[in-house]
């Protein structure tokens, strides 16, 4: 059994983180699972777009088993159980590292390759009125990020057969009131007015953002799991066999 009150808030904590990152796991699965189900937005910008929330799944479940494996290491005081605990964390430790200083590198290959995706569904973009599936796609991307146009409303307006009025995306009542509104028909001063950011900006201000945000998270997470295999080697050598 572990001895002193030293080696119990070690195995304290060491439960603890890893109870956290059980949840935290569990999260990510099912995160995983609702971007795999509205990847069908994503489909005809970016190619294999499962990719990603395939990856976010597997992440979730490794970060869930390792953990639960911690969990019953510290739980039952097993010595085998910390010291493989402590190195299959070391490796995951590495691999975070690894994975946020890549996606820091590749933020801006990220972002132009969405950012060529969105500029082709853009221009294949016909009417509200037919049934092609880049229409709902670039629709889902204006209404979302509030934007209109890749480079602004302007964009619309230039296109021969946009040439007098804009998507009904690109204005926030126009969509809630379907083809009944309208928006930002020229000479119409009534009508609508189109968001005013252009949707290549709005994508790149939340790439940037996610990018950044996920890197930070997998440091931190890659500095709690390094911190929790100090201490499952420390409780290893303390526990008696």
């Amino acid at each position: 059994m572990v001895k002193g009150c030293g080696n119990a808030c070690m195995k304290f904590l060491l439960f603890t983180f890893n109870f956290v990152f059980v949840a935290i796991g569990a999260a990510l699965v099912i995160l995983g699972g609702y971007i795999l189900i509205q990847s069908k937005n994503w489909e005809q910008i970016v190619e294999a777009p499962d990719a990603g929330a395939i990856l976010v799944v597997i992440v979730g479940a490794v970060t869930f088993m390792v953990a639960f494996f911690g969990c019953c290491g510290a739980s039952q005081e097993s010595s085998c159980m910390l010291s493989t605990y402590a190195f299959i964390v070391g490796a995951v430790f590495l691999a975070e590292i690894a994975a946020a200083i890549l996606l820091l590198l590749y933020t801006q290959e990220i972002t132009k390759l969405v950012r060529d995706g969105v500029n082709k569904s853009f221009d294949r973009y016909k009417t509200s009125a037919t049934t092609n599936p880049i229409d709902g796609v670039v629709d889902f991307v204006q209404s979302s990020f509030e934007c209109c146009g890749t480079t602004g409303k302007n964009y619309w307006y230039e296109k021969l057969e946009w040439r007098t009025k804009l998507p009904l995306s690109c204005c926030r009542r126009a969509v809630e009131y379907s083809t009944r509104g309208s928006c930002g028909e020229l000479d119409r001063p009534g009508t609508e007015q189109p968001f005013n950011q252009s949707c290549q900006a709005a994508l790149d201000d939340f790439l940037r953002l996610f990018t950044g945000l996920l890197s930070g998270i997998l440091i931190f997470a890659a500095a709690i799991k390094i911190i929790a295999a100090c201490f499952a080697c420390a409780l290893a050598n303390a526990v008696q066999y």
